[in-house]
């Protein structure tokens, strides 16, 4: 598989926009927006700032979360993965939560729509990735990352992480009436693909586990059996 290959033109950044009507009624807040005001304050009249700077601050951010993980695992057995697990989910729902509240998607379009429109501001703002999105049927919706921050410093493996937040922002999702979705994934950039794939679709079954959830649950029995070998 091919690796991405930059500059592109493709995609969308958080103040992009997508093609179809319905996205024209859509504000993607920000949460943390005393932070933020705090930051774009620093920053106003200034010229001596290079951007870049925050990607190594949060490449560090995620590379002492996911050493936090492992050493947890290590130490404390499956206590220390659960313990790292709901914390990593909890910052997951706050985000997740804040986003919303300081967000507004339109009612008079269909809830797939608007919960593509929801995945929108994940991806370009809780992610700061550059995204391909589109609508497939009522029930399911899919999206590529053509750019993320940590495709060049964690491994396929690694990204066992993030699915920890985005199981916070199911939560937070479900708790504001946006629920009833699951998501998988079948492309990886620490793969070697030119993008991460990602679908999204209505979830047939309420009563059981979310796929999601289930399939970290493997992941974390997966981390056991590496540290089983390397023992």
């Amino acid at each position: 598989m091919a690796k991405p290959q930059y500059p592109t033109k493709e995609g969308l950044w958080s103040e992009g926009e997508r093609p179809e009507a319905g996205y024209e009624k859509v504000k993607l807040g920000l949460p943390y927006a005393e932070a933020v005001a705090q930051f774009r304050g620093a920053l106003q009249g200034r010229d001596d700032f290079d951007p870049a700077v925050l990607l190594v601050w949060g490449t560090l951010q995620a590379t002492g979360l996911l050493n936090l993980l492992k050493e947890a695992e290590e130490t404390f057995g499956e206590a220390g993965q659960e313990m790292a697990r709901r914390a990593i989910n909890r910052a997951g729902y706050e985000a997740m939560n804040d986003f919303i509240d300081n967000s507004s998607f339109p009612d008079d379009v269909d809830e797939i729509e608007k919960i593509s429109y929801l995945v929108t501001g994940v991806n370009t703002v809780l992610y700061a990735s550059l995204e391909k999105p589109w609508i497939v049927s009522p029930d399911r919706c899919e999206f590529d990352i053509l750019w993320c921050p940590h495709q060049d410093r964690y491994t396929a493996f690694d990204c066992r992480v993030q699915r920890y937040f985005v199981e916070g922002f199911f939560q937070a999702m479900e708790a504001r009436g946006y629920g009833g979705f699951t998501a998988w994934v079948e492309e990886l950039i620490p793969h070697g693909a030119s993008h991460c794939h990602f679908g999204i679709e209505r979830r047939k079954d309420r009563d059981d586990k979310n796929p999601w959830h289930a399939y970290s649950d493997k992941l974390g029995r997966r981390a056991f059996q590496k540290l089983s070998k390397k023992g």
